[in-house]
């Protein structure tokens, strides 16, 4: 693996981990859960809004900015985020619902025995039918991140930081 290689991968994976921490930081937003099927309808409804995120827009502008300032906005992440979308079950790119109102306190209060933040099966590894958890696919999110990342550079669409 080349030097330019190993970097991706790297910067890819601490943009995984990064991506986690915003979606889980009680400061930024609610929750890291994500509803698995929507109506286009109501999809286009909450995209109107500014209380939700697409994935991919959240990752490309707090993870690949940062990691890859020059590739960002460049990479169309949906291609790759559709094969694991399909075999979750999920019908359009998870929105993730920001709320830059939240208190520590109040998210603090969802902690469980577990030390899991967060209602019900946030942080177990597991999910219902209807609601996803982003922290539940980080080993896919790094994987994404850095076949994307790998993609748009080989392909000349961006450069990678030296």
């Amino acid at each position: 693996m080349g030097i330019r290689t190993w970097g991706v991968r790297a910067a890819a994976a601490t943009g995984a981990v990064a991506l986690l921490s915003v979606v889980a930081a009680p400061a930024a937003l609610a929750h890291e859960c994500f509803k698995k099927q929507w109506s286009d309808a109501a999809y286009a409804q909450q995209l109107q809004q500014d209380r939700w995120i697409p994935l991919d827009v959240l990752a490309n502008q707090f993870i690949i900015a940062e990691i890859a300032p020059d590739c960002a906005g460049k990479v169309d992440l949906v291609p790759y985020l559709e094969p694991w979308m399909e075999a979750e079950g999920i019908s359009h790119v998870p929105l993730i619902y920001n709320n830059f109102n939240i208190s520590e306190s109040s998210f603090a209060a969802w902690a469980n025995e577990s030390g899991n933040s967060g209602p019900g099966l946030l942080g177990s590894g597991k999910e219902s039918r209807a609601i996803g958890y982003i922290g539940n696919h980080i080993g896919f999110l790094d994987q994404m991140l850095t076949e994307a990342l790998m993609d748009a550079v080989s392909n000349g669409v961006c450069e990678f930081p030296e």
